[in-house]
């Protein structure tokens, strides 16, 4: 009988055991799970970290991702929350107040004597900016479609960028700075670059620039040393200043036939840059334009070409064949080819009229039959 007790207690023994570990496992579980929810509700989801106007403009961003895909719509929350910004100049936050589009801001005057963690009393300009706005959620209401001035300016953290098919424009100083981007996904429906949107970008290799693109802005990929290759989409009519100044690595550039006007410096410095092709209907090239692209040793200028101005291919240290197609007297300045120069190739019916024309005295001796070139 006490046999029998025993057993049976050794019997509930392991049941009570049992149970408790099952208990305790799914116990575990819930928390762990239970933990994980709340982790999960606790934190911010990508899209928080950008912030959007009313107009489908990304204003700026301040997460810490290295690898962006930034999103194709938004919606902002009915929460609006207070933002601090500070400057040691009150101009400053106003630009920045107008480049973030607010118009409700406050700004407090905090200048004067500040002392640090060791005791040393310093002077101190400071200006505090407040203003509201509300968070942006994940939703439909808005579609995005620009990036603001100057909002990723100087990321250094950024390596990669997609931008959505729905963005049109990419503002002023967009991604200036941004030294660490190597791979840059342009939208399909692209129409405008802006000035400087990726000035000192100096890890970008390849860039692909949609047909639909038709205004880059001056020193829009200024100082992009690593370039190598770029396209000037067709409907192009200007080539700005500067707009591919210092882009060490560019080998090849095609210019459209819709291009009428290459401004001052565009290309100033490329010094890989080897082979440029001009197509009809480009009609003037602009102050140091090609200067010190020293590895050009020939150009062909299309029939309406008109106009070439001071220093346009100066310190093409190899150029030594310029092959001039215009039916007319083409304008040129002060130090316009550089002293490397062989040939110029000019119409036949004009070569005894060059030398009579400004600047083109100094180059006489190189004039050549257009004929001589055409037959070789």
């Amino acid at each position: 009988m006490e046999e029998n007790k025993s057993s049976k207690a050794k019997g509930v023994s392991i049941v009570m055991i049992l149970l408790a570990i099952v208990i305790g496992f799914g116990f575990v579980i819930g928390l762990t799970q239970t933990s994980g929810a709340n982790n999960l509700n606790n934190q911010d989801s990508e899209i928080s970290h950008y912030a959007f106007d009313e107009n489908g403009v990304l204003l700026s961003y301040n997460g810490t991702s290295t690898e962006l895909e930034i999103p194709a719509t938004y919606s902002l929350s009915s929460t609006v929350e207070q933002v601090e910004m500070s400057s040691s100049s009150i101009y400053q936050l106003v630009d920045r107040a107008n480049a973030l589009g607010i118009t409700n801001y406050t700004i407090e005057n905090q200048t004067g004597n500040y002392t640090d963690e060791f005791g040393n009393v310093f002077y101190q300009e400071k200006y505090i900016m407040t203003y509201d706005k509300r968070k942006v959620i994940e939703g439909t209401d808005y579609q995005v479609t620009g990036i603001g001035a100057n909002a990723f300016q100087n990321n250094t953290k950024i390596t990669s960028v997609v931008l959505p098919d729905t963005i049109k424009t990419i503002g002023s100083n967009a991604f200036a700075g941004c030294l660490n981007i190597q791979t840059l996904t342009l939208p399909e429906n692209l129409e405008r670059i802006e000035s400087s949107a990726f000035y000192n970008c100096r890890r970008i290799k390849e860039v692909v620039i949609p047909n639909t693109v038709s205004y880059i802005g001056p020193q829009a990929f200024h100082y992009c040393n690593m370039l190598e290759k770029v396209n000037i989409p067709a409907g192009v009519t200007t080539i700005s200043m500067a707009t591919f100044n210092n882009c060490y690595n560019l080998k090849e550039i095609v210019i459209p036939s819709n291009v009428r006007n290459i401004q001052s410096e565009a290309f100033f410095g490329c010094t890989s840059l080897s082979k440029v092709t001009f197509n009809e209907g480009l009609q003037s090239i602009a102050t140091g334009a090609f200067y010190n692209c020293y590895n050009i040793t020939e150009l062909v200028l299309p029939s309406t070409i008109r106009n070439l101005t001071s220093s346009t291919f100066y310190r093409c240290t190899n150029l030594q064949t310029v092959v001039i197609k215009s039916p007319s007297i083409v304008n040129i300045s002060n130090n316009t080819f550089p002293t490397s120069i062989n040939a110029i190739y000019v119409r036949d019916e004009l070569i005894d009229q060059y030398p009579n024309y400004a600047y083109w005295e100094m180059y006489s001796q190189y004039l050549r039959p257009l004929s001589e070139w055409e037959a070789a």
